[in-house]
């Protein structure tokens, strides 16, 4: 009984210390520059996590790369593109007119733009552009634009409706990726009135999982639904799908999973979060990569939800956890995370889940890394202050400067033989490195080292902006060069930089 009690008051005092110390931190201890030093880079001491299309692009850059990151983690991201495109063709774009109020229409409109830019547009398939639909170019994808005779099965199988170009959801806003079908000829898109799809061809989903599986019967019209039209696929004696597709594919966690050689994926460590109301169904992608596990014979941990209160850290033995919380998608106040972390301190609900999602993170990458330096103490903390800013470097890939976000520990700056594992942080869908690089999220590491939850890391975040229109860029290198770029490429260029000149270990 005596030990119960004792554990419970060093609980309390522990969670006290936290706490007291995350606000010093955050209000009270100065930001210093510090100077580089040559690094090392050790695959061993380097892990890539991500938020959102950030998590996305940590596992399937580190999936893709086990050479390179032996700890890959995501916080609700998209892990299954074959399960994305059924998202998008079932359940967004047929559903158009009624779709759940958070993310709003005009943000799902812009991340189909930005998923076409990356991987072609998975909609149409025009062999004059990976990005419009056919007929559509530059010059008419932004003015009301009509055209005929335009075959779809299931909306205009005779094509005597008029297909147009159309703004949404406000007068300027044109959707570019999309056509709809004008059935009042008014030249605009009224409620109501049917997005074309033409993801693949028609088939029957007996086990209404919105996927073609080998054995359900089809009609092998073409992508356009109607036989006679001589468009692609038509009668070639297979399933076909808009060729875009394999680019998504390409580019996908899941598929890299399943093609990893087994003795490499039993040395990574991976640890994803869900939320079980996730808007995005981005759950469902989290089971079916728990299931591929498996499949493969690895063990995986399923946790449903985090401590109900914040500073409490969790700590897994296991190296491969997938934790289930119980909310929607994201969580962020404005997509700052720092935000979320001050928000604790206020009591704010939204900020608690975030915190927890962060600091799960954050301790499971360090328990992940052999070895290490924990802890520090106030005197360390103040006179050789942890430091978090905005720097740039020159990536060969771009041609260009890029901004990225970092955090080196308390005691970096005087420690010059001391070297320090890594971890890159890739943002979300539109998150700017300054909301990433804050003083909020500052004051946390801080804390969690100070108590000895996490050890001591150097922490990267990268421009996930895409230059060319300000919007997210997916951690790839996109297939249209004319609106996007090679940012995969870009992500190895701060890699090699970080390496040469920070004490990586």
């Amino acid at each position: 009984m005596y030990l119960f009690q004792k554990e419970r008051r060093w609980a309390k005092m522990k969670k006290s210390f936290l706490t007291f110390f995350f606000i010093f931190s955050l209000f009270i201890l100065p930001q210093r520059e510090v100077s580089g030093q040559i690094g090392r880079g050790t695959p061993q001491f380097r892990a890539i996590s991500g938020v959102s299309m950030g998590g996305y692009g940590a596992m399937n850059i580190g999936l893709s790369h086990p050479n390179l990151f032996k700890t890959i983690a995501s916080l609700g991201g998209p892990l299954d593109m074959a399960y994305l495109f059924k998202y998008i063709d079932v359940d967004q774009l047929g559903n158009y007119d009624n779709l759940p109020p958070y993310p709003g229409r005009d943000t799902r409109v812009k991340m189909l733009q930005d998923l076409s830019i990356s991987f072609g547009n998975p909609v149409f398939f025009n062999p004059a552009s990976t990005y419009f639909p056919p007929g559509i170019t530059d010059a008419n994808a932004r003015i009301p634009t009509a055209l005929l005779n335009f075959i779809d099965g299931a909306v205009n199988p005779d094509g005597r409706l008029r297909v147009i170009t159309y703004e949404d959801p406000a007068p300027g806003d044109w959707v570019e990726v999309l056509l709809a079908a004008d059935l009042n000829n008014n030249m605009i898109r009224d409620f109501g009135e049917p997005v074309l799809r033409q993801f693949h061809e028609p088939f029957s989903d007996i086990n209404g999982n919105g996927i073609f599986d080998l054995g359900e019967p089809f009609f092998d019209t073409g992508l356009d639904g109607v036989f006679g039209t001589n468009d692609f696929g038509e009668r070639d004696g297979v399933f076909t799908y808009n060729p875009h597709r394999e680019n998504f594919l390409a580019e996908d966690p899941l598929s890299h999973l399943q093609n990893l050689p087994i003795d490499l994926l039993q040395g990574l460590n991976l640890y994803i979060d869900a939320g079980t109301l996730d808007e995005f169904q981005f759950n469902i992608h989290a089971d079916n990569f728990a299931r591929a596990l498996q499949a493969r014979g690895l063990d995986i941990a399923v946790l449903n939800g985090f401590p109900n209160s914040f500073p409490n850290v969790s700590h897994f033995v296991q190296n491969r956890v997938l934790v289930k919380y119980i909310g929607g998608h994201v969580g962020f106040n404005k997509e700052d995370i720092g935000l979320s972390f001050q928000g604790v301190i206020a009591g704010a609900l939204g900020g608690l889940l975030v915190a927890n999602r962060f600091t799960t993170l954050f301790a499971f990458v360090s328990d992940k890394f052999p070895g290490g330096e924990f802890g520090t103490n106030p005197i360390e903390l103040l006179f050789s202050p942890s430091a978090m800013r905005v720097s740039s470097f020159f990536s060969p890939s771009l041609n260009r400067i890029m901004n990225f976000g970092i955090y080196l520990p308390p005691g970096y700056r005087d420690s010059p033989a001391t070297f320090y594992p890594v971890l890159y942080l890739l943002g979300g869908y539109n998150m700017s490195i300054s909301n990433l690089a804050g003083p909020g999220i500052k004051a946390a590491l801080d804390a969690l080292i100070l108590s000895g939850e996490m050890q001591k890391l150097v922490i990267v975040m990268p421009d996930g902006i895409n230059f060319k229109n300000g919007r997210g860029h997916f951690f790839v290198n996109q297939i249209d060069q004319v609106r996007g770029d090679n940012f995969m490429d870009s992500f190895f260029d701060l890699v090699t930089h970080i390496d040469a000149n920070f004490r990586t270990k």
